[in-house]
């Protein structure tokens, strides 16, 4: 009775984690574990059954065989990303060069560089880079320039937090320098 409760309660719970599971690195880990866990009931009953009527004792053995090459495939990802987010990889999706044309087309702009582009977390993209200034500006005029640029960056590429360090002229090489 135990066995069957347990695939109910964490049944119901796979249901309702997996929308959340799809977004987020947390949920997609308490998602797999509840279905293990669930899998793990079902093929407990399923064996238990098949051994008494059966004498299938095999089938126990498989059975975890099974579930645990099912939870190794379906981890890759989830401990892939993670791994990425720790060592603070540019997200897959994210084309440094179109972030570049589009920075580059704002007025004052002369170039983006330095560029590292990184997930804090599932919802933090942060961006940090140095932007040479075609003028030599005001610190008050650069803050408008780079309220522009935080603007565009958020609205087209959705990186919330921007710590870019203003140049002119600088002597310093200026390639694109991103942290993979």
């Amino acid at each position: 009775m135990a066995r069957n409760l347990g695939i109910i309660v964490n049944g119901g719970s796979v249901l309702l984690l997996k929308k959340d599971s799809e977004h987020n690195l947390n949920m997609k880990s308490a998602y797999l574990h509840l279905l293990t866990d669930m899998m793990a009931s079902v093929a407990v009953l399923v064996g238990g059954l098949l051994m008494k009527f059966y004498g299938w004792f095999w089938v126990d053995s498989l059975m975890t065989l099974l579930i645990a090459f099912y939870l190794i495939y379906v981890s890759y990802d989830l401990i892939k990303s993670a791994t990425k987010m720790l060592m603070l990889f540019t997200p897959d999706y994210i084309d440094i060069k179109e972030i570049v044309r589009e920075v580059h087309k704002i007025k004052g702009v002369n170039k983006l560089h330095h560029i590292h582009v990184w997930h804090l977390n599932d919802e933090e993209l942060h961006l940090e880079a140095h932007l040479d200034c075609s003028d030599d500006i005001k610190l008050s005029e650069f803050n408008v320039l780079l309220h522009n640029v935080e603007i565009l960056l958020f609205e087209k590429f959705h990186i919330n937090h921007i710590n870019i360090q203003p140049e002119f002229k600088k002597e310093d090489p200026k390639d694109f320098i991103v942290q993979d």
